[in-house]
């Protein structure tokens, strides 16, 4: 069985105790990553109703996370956006590309009624695989 190992990262808020969940989980060389929201360190929901604030948070929240499992964003392979809006979507291109940059990973987004907390318009998930040499097939 492949080693596990759970990622906290000390720059987001406390999760694994009062939450029972990680920020991450690490096995083998893939880093799967919890969904990320727009709350800060004190669990406090940031930018509320306001989708591009929320969405460089996440972002932000994802690096933090990744850096923490020895990752960067370029190791992203899938992202998986959950929004209240899907048409908010079109908002969040210069936050991903101060993120990403022209890295490309795969992409699911999925409109919700709701997030856990009614001030949430996104979440979003990811998988990384880190130690493998990248290879662009296509335009």
């Amino acid at each position: 069985m492949p080693k596990r190992t759970f990622i906290d990262s000390d720059k987001l808020a406390p999760v694994r105790e009062k939450l029972t969940y990680s920020h991450a989980i690490k096995v083998g060389n893939t880093i799967y990553v919890s969904g990320q929201v727009a709350r800060n360190k004190k669990h406090v929901i940031c930018h509320k109703r306001d989708f591009e604030g929320q969405i460089e948070m996440v972002f932000q929240n994802m690096k933090d996370v990744l850096e923490a499992a020895g990752a960067s964003m370029q190791d992203v392979v899938k992202l998986n956006f959950f929004c209240r809006h899907l048409w908010d979507l079109t908002k969040m291109m210069p936050s991903y590309h101060k993120y990403f940059g022209d890295h490309v990973p795969a992409m699911t987004a999925v409109e919700v009624v709701q997030l856990w907390h009614p001030h949430l318009l996104v979440e979003v998930e990811a998988i990384a695989v880190i130690g493998e040499e990248q290879v662009i097939i296509g335009k």
